[in-house]
Formats: structure tokens, C-alpha cells, sequence
């Protein structure tokens, strides 16, 4: 009998410790995909604020996060918007789901931002050696053409083929010194077997002068 008792009082003790037993959680990390942020710090009464133009620069309607002292909201932005905001430094803008996750990292506010146009997206710098010009099609008719294009320091070619109509326009943009084909049939034949065209007489050879420039294609 004393046996079958102990056995009972062994279970029971058990089943309490069981029961009592903390129950264990994984904190959720800010910055995760698909993961709820942290709260955010509180804001420092001496800190700085910084003025900016957020713009949307991904290509695409967007929802996003603001994560940082004393901030945190999602919010939605349309392609190339642009949005006046006013963050603490330091605030950190991640993409998100719901405006209630931080997904991917995109960038900081710093103090340098202050007065700048804040892009969601890197943008390629400008390169200075740009030059834009126009093609001219002076002629009544219809015109396909086949423009091959031999950029400095580039190994191979660009070939961009399209249609002008009768004494239509289409804007170009090359770096200074990049040679240009109108191209044959014949030749558009001898650029895709991986052969070349720039020993031959260019159409044109770009320079700086020729930004703003109009060129008839038509003898």
C-alpha cells in the first residue's frame, strides 16, 4: 500500500513541476523578414531631427517602414513618389509586408541627408561624358533602322533596331567618342556572328558638340 502511494505522490509532483514550468519564447529580431519590429527606443530630448525628400525610386508602388528613436510606422509610397519627411538621425527605412514588419534593410538617415532627395534604391552616378542628340528621319517614308554603337572602352557593341517615321525624331544619349552605325541588313548579319563594323567610316562619331544636335539619316 505504502509503495502504491509513493508511486501516486511521485506522478502528482511531476505533473506539477510540469505545469509550473516557464513556458520558453524566441524574441522576434527587428530587421527580420516577416518578423514584428521591436519597440522602438524612446527619443533622447536633444535629438536631432533632419528634413528630407524620401523619393520612391524602386520602379514599382511600394509599403514601407520607418524604424528608430521614438519612430516607428508603415506607410506606402506610388512609383516616383516623392514625400516630404522630417526623422530623427539614425532612423533606419526598411521595405515591409504589412507596415507592421521590417523586411529588408534599405538605409539610415544620417545629418547629411538634411535638405536632399533620399532615394529608396541606389542610383547610378551620371556620367559627365553623356551627350544627347536626335536622329532626324527626312524622309516621306517610313524608315527601320539599325543603330550599332561602339562605346570607349567597351569590348563589344550595342545594337538597338527600331522604326522612325516619315520625318520623325528619336533621341539619343552616348558617351563622347562612341562610334555609330547605320547598319544593312548585311551588316546587322555580320554584327550577330560576332564580327565587327567599327574599321569602316562611322555615321557618327559623338562629341561633345553634338549635344543638342539634330542628324538626318536619309542621303
Amino acid at each position: 500500500m505504502k509503495t502504491c502511494m509513493l508511486y501516486l505522490a511521485n506522478i502528482l509532483l511531476c505533473f506539477a513541476l510540469f505545469t509550473n514550468a516557464p513556458a520558453q519564447s524566441t524574441s522576434a529580431q527587428p530587421g527580420q523578414p516577416n518578423q514584428p519590429a521591436e519597440i522602438p527606443p524612446p527619443l533622447p530630448a536633444s535629438a536631432e531631427r533632419v528634413s528630407f525628400s524620401l523619393k520612391n525610386t524602386t520602379g514599382r508602388h511600394c509599403m514601407f517602414r520607418a524604424y528608430g528613436p521614438g519612430i516607428a510606422y508603415g506607410f506606402t509610397m506610388n512609383r516616383n513618389e516623392a514625400v516630404p519627411k522630417n526623422w530623427p538621425v539614425g532612423t533606419k527605412l526598411y521595405f515591409s509586408s504589412d507596415g507592421e514588419t521590417n523586411d529588408s534593410y534599405i538605409l539610415t538617415v544620417t545629418a547629411n541627408d538634411a535638405g536632399k532627395t533620399v532615394y529608396t534604391e541606389r542610383v547610378k552616378p551620371v556620367n559627365p561624358n553623356m551627350v544627347s542628340f536626335r536622329l532626324r528621319n527626312n524622309s516621306l517614308l517610313p524608315r527601320k533602322v539599325a543603330l550599332i554603337s561602339y562605346e570607349p572602352n567597351q569590348t563589344g557593341n550595342s545594337t538597338h533596331i527600331f522604326m522612325m517615321g516619315p520625318y520623325g525624331y528619336s533621341g539619343q544619349n552616348f558617351p563622347t567618342g562612341t562610334k555609330l552605325y547605320l547598319a544593312d541588313n548585311a551588316q546587322v548579319d555580320i554584327v550577330m556572328s560576332g564580327k565587327r563594323l567599327d574599321n569602316g567610316k562611322p555615321f557618327l562619331t559623338v562629341t561633345k558638340e553634338d549635344a543638342g544636335k539634330t542628324f538626318n539619316i536619309a542621303d
